[in-house]
């Protein structure tokens, strides 16, 4: 989402909560805040935000959403310390209710060693497998919902740029194909973005990894994966940009 809508949606009147979902499955991201998403709610804390933890069923030890929650919390939440054990009496699909705090002092929100946000006014642990988790989250942000004007005109299919589509679809593809922390470290740089000949769109997108043995990971044996990585995001591509497309991605080791 760029910058600038950013802005403007959380400039609204009206916001619904800021809602960070969070893959507690995921060993290589579950542990802390991406840096983007601290940020985003420093600059804008006065909005409020609720955590969702999502893929709790996936957890055999219980104990572990214990500590993500103390870390994603920093053990807060609206302004109260956070009874984490309570919380683990429940079944997943929990709702965390915040106490009732008011006027909570969110000036110094920064740090630059925060890995939570100790400023969420609720917490839901849930899978989104079970429809009954999921209803529980819909209430409530139905319950918080107000009415107001429509953002963007009924037309407009999204927000995203034609750039920014593609690096996502690529993305998905790195997050499909390659193993543990190594789709994490890809850096996305596109070289490329032009009309051929024949009216085809042709992108050239370099991926930029910080290890040698990522670097063997992601081409392949006889460069059949990231040949295979490019191939599938050209379909997605086509199917979207409804023309023809050729992506031609290429691997290098950031010095």
């Amino acid at each position: 989402m760029g910058k600038k809508v950013v802005i403007s949606l959380f400039s609204s009147s009206y916001q619904l909560p800021v809602v960070v979902l969070v893959d507690v499955s995921d060993k290589w991201t579950r542990k802390q805040l991406s840096p983007q998403v601290l940020q985003c709610l420093t600059q804008f804390s006065q909005v409020p935000s609720i955590l969702v933890m999502n893929k709790v069923d996936c957890l055999k030890q219980k104990s572990v959403l214990l500590e993500l929650t103390a870390a994603l919390t920093e053990g807060v939440v609206n302004g109260k310390k956070l009874k984490l054990r309570q919380a683990f009496h429940s079944q997943p699909g929990t709702h965390c209710p915040s106490p009732a705090a008011k006027g909570s002092n969110t000036q110094s929100v920064g740090g630059p060693q925060r890995i939570g946000w100790p400023y969420f006014q609720e917490i839901f642990m849930l899978s989104a497998l079970s429809q009954e988790d999921v209803k529980i989250l819909k209430q409530y942000l139905l319950a918080q919902a107000q009415p107001g004007p429509w953002e963007f005109h009924s037309e407009v299919l999204t927000s995203q740029t034609p750039e920014e589509i593609c690096a996502n679809i690529i993305r998905e593809k790195l997050l499909e194909h390659l193993p543990q922390e190594v789709p994490y470290n890809v850096q996305q740089k596109t070289i490329m973005w032009e009309e051929g000949p024949s009216g085809e769109l042709v992108i050239v997108q370099k991926l930029l990894v910080p290890k040698e043995s990522h670097v063997k990971i992601l081409i392949g044996p006889k460069g059949h994966l990231i040949s295979q990585i490019a191939e599938e995001a050209g379909r997605d591509l086509m199917d979207i940009f409804l023309c023809e497309v050729q992506l031609r991605l290429s691997v290098k080791l950031l010095n």
